[in-house]
């Protein structure tokens, strides 16, 4: 059974996100529906948290690839 995709607080610290989010941290920006932080810049942007696209799709898988 595959762990549901959790939000990252936007509080958590900006050397930390970019590592959980795979992406380099100018590419870390903030979900416009739950504020979390998300990759919401570059090549492999993603607008929503991957918590939110799973919450807005089941079928959706949480990381991109």
């Amino acid at each position: 059974m595959d762990e549901m995709p959790q939000r990252i607080d936007p509080s958590m610290d900006r050397g930390a996100a970019p590592l959980l989010l795979g992406c380099l941290p100018e590419e870390v920006g903030f979900c416009p529906r739950c504020q979390g932080l998300t990759r919401r810049y570059g090549p492999k942007a993603q607008v929503l948290c991957p918590a939110c696209r799973v919450a807005a799709d089941p079928n959706a898988k949480g990381s991109s690839g």
